[in-house]
């Protein structure tokens, strides 16, 4: 079996959280990285979010369906976090997302050799997760304010 090579890291530029169906592409489900920022005013509709990591990062997530989370209508379960950390913003006008697409799997995830792609391409996605989480706080000198998860003694709503 061929090794399955390492992609290359590439953002899409900041778009408003209400505009992300946009960025919906078909063909099948995508493995992805995706980022929210919180911007107060809109960024530059040039800006890519990677490998710069401006301080509005909020939030890096990884998935196996793009399409549906971040991007679908599926009420993303971090949104809860959003409100409660940003009560001043209820409708998500200063929340943007930036998504960086790993693979898509046209026939799905089930045959043999798109499974074993999903496999390893799957732990990619949660290495730059983690990544970029590092590269982020390492840079601004403490972890994107989503980072945390609800009723740890990390969570800054609770500590």
């Amino acid at each position: 079996m061929e090794p399955v090579p390492e992609p290359t890291i590439v953002f899409t530029p900041w778009g408003a959280w209400k505009d992300r169906a946009s960025l919906k592409e078909s063909g099948g489900p995508c493995l992805g990285v995706y980022l929210w920022g919180r911007f107060d005013s809109s960024p530059d509709s040039a800006d890519v979010p990677y490998p710069q990591l401006p301080e509005e990062i909020i939030y890096v997530g990884d998935t196996k369906h793009l399409e549906e989370r971040p991007l679908g209508g599926i009420r993303h379960h971090r949104l809860v976090h959003y409100s409660e950390v940003f009560p001043d913003d209820p409708l998500y006008h200063c929340l943007y997302v930036s998504i960086f697409r790993v693979c898509r799997f046209p026939a799905g995830y089930d045959d043999e050799e798109s499974a074993r792609r999903y496999q390893v391409l799957r732990v990619f996605t949660q290495y730059m997760e983690g990544k970029l989480y590092w590269e982020y706080t390492k840079k601004w000198g403490h972890p994107p304010g989503l980072h945390y998860k609800k009723g740890t003694s990390a969570d800054p709503v609770r500590a």
